[in-house]
């Protein structure tokens, strides 16, 4: 157990998506440590105290990669020096920086937005200025000790773009907590929730219900989410005239998220490249079940007939038979739905995330 220590965490002091894992952690440790918390997000959360040993502070600047929060994060630091920093986002480079200027022991980091995903979504290059900040980055990354990525294939895309010592980087599950809700629909509808963007891939499900809308006529998809693909589904919905069955409900509330969620058949991830997409763990801890492509760390969250089905990246033929094959066997589809529950319990509950992290500083 660590105690006794100073632990500044840096993320967003709000319950959405990874947030809540930061936060909740910054709730945990602080138990037995004092925990110094830093928000990007504006909350009206500056400096104060939400329990004994728990502060939270909000950054100067907009984002926390300015010289003001450089200057305001160095002179925390001067008067309390950390033992352990844990950043996320935006965070990372000022945390990593300026912890190393203060030979912090543990300087850990968490990489989740991984380059393949950028790649695809600006035409399959890396611009000019994208490849200055990997050079960056790659210095920033070699001052951290622990590089936390929640799949293999984070870890694998870390090392091929930022040359990172493989040493120094682990693969740990994002986690968002148990879910007081549980699935127990038995309607027609099938849901894709975020981004509208060619990483998402959200065309390719469009395309594949398409193929299946005429032998599943009760059927309704309901996107959620905004983005450059907005318009361009739009028009393929109208041409196709299914727009009472294809749903574009734009951006949602985070808590219109789980109740979407707990009244779908199943949630559909037809991600082009993907790192560990937070939509499935909030899928599985209402236990519904999830249609995924095989790409990134998808495949590392689904077990192809056991909590889910997955499907070949970018084959709307593909896609469009799983579709198909979750509707027409309910009782295997309610058999993945348990399996989703119980492995979301096992594996991906914040509550775990504490005693995770003492594991791996403890051991590495």
């Amino acid at each position: 157990m660590i105690s006794g220590k100073t632990i500044y965490i840096a993320h967003n002091w709000i319950n959405t998506t990874v947030n809540i894992q930061s936060k909740i952690l910054a709730i945990d440790f602080s138990e037995n440590n004092e925990v110094v918390f830093l928000s990007a997000k504006k909350t009206g959360h500056h400096n104060n105290t939400i329990k004994q040993n728990l502060t939270v502070y909000e950054w100067p600047g907009k984002r926390p990669t300015g010289l003001k929060d450089f200057i305001f994060l160095f002179k925390l630091m001067k008067k309390k020096k950390p033992d352990i920093i844990i950043s996320s986002f935006a965070a990372n480079n000022i945390m990593l920086l300026v912890s190393w200027l203060f030979n912090v022991k543990y300087r850990c980091c968490f990489y989740q937005t991984i380059v393949d995903a950028y790649i695809e979504d600006h035409h399959g290059k890396l611009g000019w200025i994208q490849k200055l900040k990997i050079i960056r980055k790659k210095i920033i990354f070699g001052i951290a000790t622990h590089i936390l990525t929640p799949s293999q294939y984070g870890k694998k895309d870390l090392i091929k773009y930022f040359e990172v010592n493989e040493k120094k980087v682990y693969v740990f599950p994002n986690s968002v907590p148990s879910a007081k809700q549980t699935n127990t629909s038995n309607n027609q509808t099938i849901a894709f929730i975020g981004r509208l963007n060619r990483t998402k891939g959200a065309d390719i499900l469009v395309k594949a219900f398409i193929k299946i809308a005429n032998d599943f006529p009760e059927v309704v998809l309901l996107i959620a989410g905004d983005g450059d693909q907005y318009k361009e589904l739009k028009n393929e919905i109208n041409n196709a005239t299914l727009q009472n069955r294809i749903i574009l409900e734009g951006n949602i509330s985070y808590n219109k998220v789980y109740e979407i969620l707990q009244h779908i058949n199943y949630l559909v991830v037809p991600s082009r490249a993907d790192n560990f997409p937070t939509t499935i763990l909030e899928a599985f801890s209402v236990g519904t079940p999830v249609v995924g492509s095989n790409s990134g760390g998808i495949p590392e969250m689904i077990i192809d007939g056991h909590n889910g089905l997955l499907f070949e990246k970018e084959n709307v033929d593909d896609l469009a038979n799983k579709l198909k094959q979750m509707f027409s066997n309910k009782p295997e589809r309610d058999k993945m739905a348990v399996n989703a529950k119980q492995i979301f319990e096992e594996k991906y509950r914040t509550e775990t995330v504490k005693n995770r992290i003492e594991i791996l500083l403890e051991n590495n």
